[in-house]
């Protein structure tokens, strides 16, 4: 289900940032006011309809309606045979912009986890390897992470390396983990596209393995 100003507290948004909007309190209070009419009479709206309400003039709520008409945060719209007054987009700005900050605070939530990952595996590989790593390394594994592998996989291919006793290289930790992706591959999808050299390839490789190559049943 969409979701809707009308599930929203967007009075309470809307005073947390009226002044973002370009607002004042007297706009605000005009809002406010014109919204409890709204809400009982359906109707073009005067300030002689708002000022009974109001400490404000019929002059100063006459000029905030021209300066929310002006913005666009209201409108004035056909309802049948007459012409109403509807608050709607403004309404619908909030909602848009409560959407935004949404977005906003799970993408820089997702670039913390991401973050602490890339931070916790380079740790990971320093102390492995006894020394800093190389720019060139973490572009390694930043190609690593791009292509699909998480952490832990990163990890499993260095085990096996120390498992078998060999030196700890990228190349030697790359070739690994490859096998891994691709023995993954087949397990879930029956098939790998993923060859030797495919790291070598172009972005459109990388945006290749990010699909699924065989379509659900």
């Amino acid at each position: 289900m969409d979701l809707s100003y009308r599930d929203i507290d967007w009075r309470s948004l809307l005073v947390k940032h009226y002044k973002y909007y370009g607002l004042n309190e007297k706009d605000l209070a005009t809002i406010l006011c014109l919204n409890d009419v709204l809400s009982s009479v359906s109707s073009l709206i005067t300030p002689d309809d708002l000022v009974t309400y109001m400490t404000l003039s019929k002059d100063e709520i006459d000029e905030s309606l021209s300066k929310l008409l002006d913005k666009k945060y209201i409108d004035i719209v056909s309802s049948g045979k007459k012409k109403v007054t509807t608050l709607e987009p403004l309404l619908n700005k909030i909602l848009l912009d409560l959407k935004k900050d949404v977005v906003i605070e799970a993408n820089e939530e997702l670039k913390k986890k991401n973050d602490s990952k890339v931070n916790s595996i380079y740790s990971y590989f320093e102390e492995t390897i006894g020394r800093p790593l190389t720019g060139r390394e973490t572009d390694k594994i930043s190609i690593w992470f791009k292509s699909g592998a998480d952490e832990r996989l990163i990890k499993e291919a260095v085990e096996k390396l120390k498992a078998q006793s060999k030196s700890i290289s990228f190349a030697a930790v790359d070739k690994v983990l490859l096998s891994l992706q691709k023995n993954a591959d087949i397990s879930k999808e029956g098939f790998s596209p993923r060859k030797d050299d495919w790291r070598e390839g172009s972005e459109e490789t990388l945006n290749i393995l990010s699909k699924r190559w065989v379509p659900k049943d």
